[in-house]
């Protein structure tokens, strides 16, 4: 989880120009692991009573923590502000540049469209977010830093755009039945890919737009072929408007989604996209 990006030093720095704190790979997968820097020389001294860039010109060896919040808290949290999580000790890798890796969804426990929407809020601190009191103004922690994660272009098995979307947005779902794993749905000619939708609002409210054994007779269902590009399907929808059984004071949250063909059927548990939705309400 914290294996470092082998890239130098300098070319890091090229790519961050002048921010306090970014992510690399830049654009980002949300699915694959990043790596957080904090370059603790473009700090301003004095936001928020930063006292950490002194600390740690004084202090070298002392540890440094990431604390963060946003797109949530991580899934092992923060740990007590005097006393740190130890899975969110950051590396130093150069003069006051320090860096932690992860997968985005994993670390936070979001999806794509929750890290995109909201970024990444966070800090960085020592472990004991108090320490050396008398000796420096303030706590020991940077200013508050605020990431923009720009999305990657989708290359998987089922892609979903936009990524960041509403209930009242088209949504397109393109799936590539050449990364199709199961044999039983390899191969697809273009008239024989289908999806099974579902909406789902709350926890246990699921409204399908029809039954799943009858997926494959719905023509409404059938995904179209992309033109020029063998083997990639399409299919567009605004979802409240294709979801007629969801009532109007209810908010779709999130989609359920798989693939069929006429004679397939799943054996185990069917392979399933979950496209979330986002609501500003």
């Amino acid at each position: 989880m914290k294996n470092i990006i082998a890239l130098p030093l300098m070319f890091v720095s090229f790519i961050a120009g002048a921010q306090t704190a970014y992510v690399l790979p830049s654009p980002t997968d949300a699915s694959e692991e990043v790596t957080i820097y904090i370059d603790m020389n473009q700090s301003t001294d004095g936001t928020q009573n930063n006292a950490l860039k002194a600390m740690l010109t004084d202090h070298p060896d002392d540890d440094v923590y990431l604390w963060t919040w946003q797109p949530a808290g991580p899934v092992g949290g923060n740990g007590d502000w005097g006393n740190s999580n130890e899975d969110n000790k950051m590396t130093k890798i150069g003069e006051l540049l320090y860096t932690l890796s992860f997968v985005p969804t994993e670390f936070y426990g979001v999806d794509g469209a929750q890290l995109f929407a909201n970024g990444i809020s966070c800090l960085a601190k020592l472990k004991d977010g108090n320490a050396y009191p008398g000796e420096y103004e303030g706590e020991a922690k940077s200013e508050d830093l605020t990431i923009v994660v720009i999305p990657k272009l989708c290359d998987r098995r089922v892609c979903v755009f936009p990524e960041i979307k509403q209930e009242d947005d088209f949504i397109s779902i393109t799936y590539d039945n050449t990364q199709e794993t199961i044999a039983g749905l390899q191969n697809m000619t273009d008239d024989e890919c289908y999806v099974y939708l579902a909406a789902k609002s709350g926890i246990f409210n699921i409204y399908p737009y029809a039954a799943e054994a009858m997926t494959t007779s719905i023509p409404e269902l059938q995904m179209e072929p992309i033109a020029g590009e063998p083997g990639k399907f399409r299919f567009i929808f605004i979802a409240r408007d294709f979801f007629e059984a969801v009532p109007a004071d209810m908010q779709i949250d999130e989609i359920i989604m798989r693939v069929y063909r006429p004679g397939f059927t799943y054996s185990g548990l069917p392979l399933t996209e979950n496209i979330s939705i986002l609501n500003c309400n």
